[in-house]
């Protein structure tokens, strides 16, 4: 390619990302199908009382496949999404769950205890409810129920780098006026002695463990044989419970009610004790059984006047499926939910639960929620079109979940099949047909990766696996050879290789910049199930489009001549910073903090600056001011449209660094965890060791690749860093730098093997 074709290409790309950020993004991030315009807040005027309704377990496809009048009518009448019920953990349990509600922030719990919400005047071990509590914290309680484990709450929270303030939701709640009461009870056993299975009422807790109103105790209960663990709720009494609640002055008793459903949370626990076809048939009719409770409520709720919050907070099946979300507003018509924190319409996560009551309550939300308040976006879909939407959205989540490793698999061990065949091919000085097909297969390799997001285009969850496979493998094959006959047609076979590069980057780019509808649900994008962020350049993302954006650049930075075009490759890379950094395309942190001093490597590589302790200076200043750019750019917007850059901003300025610091902190744990996990990792000594190979190796393959392009190492050692800093920063730890890696090895395998050109530098023979 031609210097004047590379500048063209430079200068299309920068001047196509600055287009693209001038353009309105309000819709950008709106999941395909939903689009609408998002409710005003003003008017009608806010609720005085709002009821939550929990609803352990239930999916989207329960819904489709139950008939659940009651249910389906307070539905069909909410703004509905799929909820993604995770805490501290990817699924949480009931007391995590309920704790993550209370605080607004990830919690997290402990499962053995953490159901001990007893009246203070039950006994238990011979002391009163009450009396335990006051021993236990120092402090005697003024409401009806206590959280008998709450110090131990408290210390497992502690531990965890997410700052929960346990029982944030009931302290504003208490502070502005309101109650909060809790009605539920999902006790029961097969076994000897108490169960007490009450993680409803941590909803409500206040800060000093204190549930201040509510009905958690056996009355609510009755015995049934034929129920899970002999007992199920006595829907008299639990809509006596709520009457009285309800019919309360708001200050007075309850601003808030949250009513359980507690047969679907018995049933849950008895899935381990039988088969799949008597847990259908046990959860069918708790569903039912919920579905008269529900219309039991309804009958002293006033739709036209109350707001109702339906949602399913957890979910035990190990299918970690998503879960129901819906809110009835008066005089709103219904549509779809979203928020801040999901950026996509149709999406929710538990942390937006409290500060979504607060806000329908007229409450100020607590600068330390992580979460934000549910948004309404219009939509015109009916009722049935919405259901069978957030049932396709949950199924292609766990597509991606299911086809994540797999993928993996597939490209890691293609990558160690054309490195050992590469080094064997430079051994032996091959100039046969083996050379072209293991160069093929290593462009087929990198073809892969945009192939797998481009399949998101189509429904894959209900083609199934074989049509996902068949598209990525096919497309992948043919791309390949459509490059190599073209390049190798011109005379050029690099070209292939800076075709694949460019398909590698400009998939990733132009979806993220278009919404990054490809990127969710995608192997290697996001998913509600494994992700708290769905939108902007995911971990993978990052490894594929750094290796190759920097790849790229060295390629530019070759051509003549040298002092336009290496300012032309600085221009490339500046681009892609932007499309990482912008708030309206995702505002990647961990991109931004590990792209910057990527750049500035490659610049002093470029320009023969070595490495010492005023440019590491330059380089953190430099990566600090980028950050502070577009964090204060994010923090300009409108609050419901940060994304978590800005709203980290905004947490730092309220509460200082310590927002930052336990992010730092959460990050590197993560890390941890999932640096041991992924099969990515396998992709590094792989990389390393072919590296090594042609450093090393007598014929120096590398030194014969630099000698057809000066810039080479350029290129390859900014990529390096980028794959090293991605591993750091980013929770997904040592999978950014497998993939980074990944394509960086793929691309050496295409230099080193580049048909025409010699395999080491003693060796002048050619195919």
């Amino acid at each position: 390619m031609t210097s004047k074709r590379w500048r063209g290409a430079a200068g299309a790309l920068l001047v196509g990302v600055v287009l693209l950020g001038l353009a309105p993004a309000a819709g950008a991030q709106e999941a395909p199908g939903t689009e609408g315009t998002r409710g005003s807040d003003d008017e009608p005027p806010q609720p005085e009382k709002l009821l939550l309704l929990s609803l352990p377990g239930v999916t989207w496809r329960d819904l489709d496949e139950h008939d659940l009048p009651a249910l389906e009518g307070l539905l069909a009448d909410s703004s509905l999404a799929d909820l993604a019920p995770r805490g501290v953990n990817p699924r949480a349990l009931p007391g995590a769950a309920y704790l993550t509600i209370s605080a607004g922030t990830r919690g997290i719990s402990e499962p053995s205890v953490d159901g001990q919400q007893l009246a203070t005047g039950e006994e238990s071990g011979g002391s009163t409810a009450g009396e335990i509590f006051h021993r236990r914290t120092g402090t005697r309680p003024d409401g009806e129920y206590v959280a008998l484990a709450w110090p131990a709450l408290v210390k497992a929270n502690d531990r965890e780098p997410y700052d929960a303030v346990l029982g944030a939701l009931g302290d504003s709640l208490q502070e502005a006026g309101l109650g909060a009461v809790a009605i539920g009870n999902a006790d029961g056993t097969d076994t000897i002695g108490p169960s007490y299975e009450r993680q409803v009422g941590l909803a409500v807790v206040t800060s000093d463990g204190v549930i201040p109103a509510g009905s958690l105790g056996t009355g609510l209960l009755v015995d049934d044989p034929s129920s899970p663990f002999g007992r199920r709720l006595d829907i008299d009494a639990v809509a006596a419970a709520f009457r009285s609640a309800w019919a309360a002055p708001a200050g007075q008793n309850g601003g808030l009610v949250v009513v359980e459903a507690s047969d679907l949370a018995r049933t849950l626990r008895y899935r381990d004790r039988v088969d799949k076809a008597r847990f259908d048939d046990l959860w069918a009719d708790a569903l039912a059984d919920t579905d008269r409770l529900v219309a039991r409520l309804l009958e002293e709720v006033d739709l036209d006047r109350d707001a109702v919050l339906t949602a399913a907070p957890y979910n035990l099946s190990n299918d970690r499926d998503l879960t129901i979300a819906g809110l009835h507003l008066p005089g709103r018509a219904p549509g779809y939910l979203r928020s801040a924190s999901t950026q996509r319409s149709g999406f929710l996560t538990l942390v937006d639960l409290a500060p979504t009551v607060l806000q329908r309550l007229d409450v100020g939300r607590p600068v330390d929620m992580e979460g934000r308040p549910a948004e309404l976006v219009g939509s015109g879909d009916t009722y049935e079109q919405k259901v069978d939407r957030l049932v396709t959205l949950n199924a292609a989540s766990r597509f991606r979940e299911q086809t994540l490793f797999p993928t993996t698999l597939v490209v890691v061990l293609l990558l160690a099949i054309t490195c050992g065949a590469a080094a064997v091919l430079v051994s032996r000085r091959s100039t046969g047909r083996a050379r072209r097909v293991v160069w093929w297969l290593a462009l087929v390799d990198l073809a892969l990766l945009p192939f797998s997001y481009l399949a998101r285009a189509f429904p894959l969850e209900e083609w199934g696996s074989g049509f996902y496979w068949a598209f990525i493998v096919t497309g992948a094959v043919l791309v390949a050879t459509a490059a190599t006959v073209v390049a190798t047609r011109l005379g050029r076979p690099r070209l292939a290789l800076v075709a694949m590069l460019l398909l590698v980057m400009g998939v990733l780019l132009g979806d993220v910049m278009t919404g990054s509808r490809l990127s969710l649900s995608a192997a290697f994008g996001y998913s509600p199930t494994g992700n708290s962020r769905l939108y902007g350049i995911s971990n993978y993302s990052f490894g594929q489009v750094a290796a190759a954006a920097c790849l790229l650049a060295a390629f530019v930075a070759a051509l003549p001549p040298e002092r336009r075009t290496r300012w032309q490759s600085l221009a490339l890379l500046g681009a892609v910073l932007v499309v990482i950094g912008l708030p309206i395309w995702g505002s990647d942190v961990g991109g931004i903090i590990a792209f910057t001093p990527t750049i500035l490597v490659f610049a002093g590589l470029l320009w023969r600056r070595g490495v010492n302790v005023r440019n590491l200076v330059i380089a953190s200043l430099a990566t600090v001011a980028a950050v502070t750019v577009f964090g204060f750019v994010d923090l300009a917007r409108p609050a419901d449209e940060r994304a978590h850059l800005g709203r980290l901003f905004e947490r730092i300025g309220n509460e200082g660094l310590e927002p930052l610091l336990s992010i730092v902190e959460r990050k590197l744990l993560a890390n941890l965890r999932v640096s041991t996990t992924s099969f990515w990792i396998a992709a590094i000594p792989v990389a390393v060791a072919f590296l090594v190979f042609l450093v090393r190796y007598s014929g120096r393959p590398l030194e014969a690749v630099r000698a057809r392009i000066p810039t080479l190492h350029v290129g390859l050692v900014a990529a390096a860093v980028a794959a090293v800093l991605g591993s750091l920063v980013n929770d997904s730890g040592a999978i950014v730098g497998g993939v980074t890696l990944m394509v960086m090895t793929a691309s050496l395998v295409c230099l080193v093997l580049e048909p025409g050109q010699p395999l080491v530098v003693d060796d002048g023979d050619a195919d």
